[in-house]
């Protein structure tokens, strides 16, 4: 395990695994950080291989952070996987569902 982003609300760490690229966020994402974090997300997905997104320790989400998971996960390329209820009920409110 890597760690990839680290600042004073969020760590973003890289698992390698055979058949797709997980990454765990970790802390907060919000409109302070969603821009690195978008930046970081993007270049540890493989082309071939979906990103899955580890949501599980995600303490807070706000709007921009978001805006910058379902920008992601929307061309199919990323996924979220565990999400905390609060994020799950965010996507919910905004009409989105996890497959």
């Amino acid at each position: 395990m890597a760690v990839l982003y680290l600042d004073d609300h969020l760590r973003i760490t890289y698992t390698p695994r055979p058949s797709s690229a997980a990454v765990r966020l970790i802390g907060e994402l919000d409109a302070a950080n969603h821009r690195a974090a978008a930046d970081t997300l993007r270049r540890a997905g493989r082309d071939d291989d979906p990103l899955v997104i580890d949501c599980e320790h995600l303490d807070f989400v706000d709007v921009a952070g978001l805006r910058m998971l379902i920008d992601l996960c929307r061309d199919g390329r990323a996924r979220i996987a565990n999400p905390p209820a609060q994020l799950l009920r965010l996507l919910h409110l905004v009409g989105l569902a996890l497959p």
